[in-house]
């Protein structure tokens, strides 16, 4: 299993976006691949055109002491993916309690199990500066960590100050991929070029663009590959998915 956990450098960057149009583009390249939500806002289920009424998830079904694989979906486009699901206050506090208590946190309810040996599985995960010791040992155990950054003022701020980005990059290593790429803005052009030669490379050569379509695909329950498949940031999303079956294809001949 190819376990690819995702992340935003900070809220609001896309990472929910990218999680939800990278498991279908990697459908697309014939991958088996899975999708779980593992942020308490509970959005992914937005672009699977999950039914608002529905509160189940891996959390409700892990409180009752069910495996996080029975509350997995198929959405109408044959995609396979796993919620968070809405919690009570109650419900809220006991499960941050119960993860807390476990050995590795999260690791503990995310084993791998030998049904999804052969998948891709993507975990999306909270913002880096929401990230806690609950997190570490999941992160620790992906094989590729990816966090996605906006090239704005505001990202590298945060990139060169915060605290818990640079342990978190220490620690982890991740790879980086910029969206909302805007290439008739200077300030989005000169700071994609910054974190390029920062980054170097833990960067990645995909710029995904700004495009409307992808609020317009997500408020048609939809994800934007399908909704748009001819947008250019439908286009980088195929790109970032070839990218990912090119590279872990090269590591298994030892060539990475």
């Amino acid at each position: 299993m190819k376990r690819i956990v995702i992340t935003g450098l900070r809220a609001g960057v896309g990472a929910t976006t990218i999680a939800a149009n990278l498991i279908q583009a990697l459908v697309q390249f014939d991958q088996s691949v899975h999708v779980i939500d593992a942020r308490p806002e509970n959005l992914l289920c937005l672009h699977f055109a999950l039914d608002f009424s529905i509160k189940d998830g891996w959390s409700k079904r892990w409180l009752v002491g069910e495996s996080w694989k029975n509350a997995a979906y198929i959405s109408n486009q044959n995609l396979a993916f796993v919620p968070y699901g809405l919690l009570t206050i109650d419900e809220i506090k006991s499960i941050k309690d119960n993860i807390d208590s476990l050995p590795c946190g999260l690791l503990d309810i995310f084993l791998s199990q030998p049904e999804v040996e052969s998948e891709w599985q993507l975990i999306l995960l909270p913002s880096v500066n929401e990230l806690d010791n609950s997190h570490v040992a999941l992160l620790d155990s992906a094989d590729m960590v990816l966090c996605v950054i906006n090239a704005d003022i505001q990202n590298y701020t945060y990139f060169q100050q915060s605290v818990s980005f640079h342990d978190f990059n220490m620690r982890h290593q991740p790879y980086f991929v910029i969206n909302s790429y805007q290439p008739l803005s200077v300030n989005s052009v000169d700071f994609s070029f910054v974190f390029k030669q920062e980054l170097a490379e833990q960067c990645l050569p995909i710029l995904l663009h700004h495009d409307t379509s992808v609020p317009d695909a997500c408020s048609q329950l939809s994800n934007v590959i399908k909704y748009a498949p001819h947008s250019q940031i439908s286009q980088g999303l195929k790109e970032l998915a070839f990218w990912f079956i090119a590279h872990f294809a090269l590591k298994t001949t030892g060539d990475l």
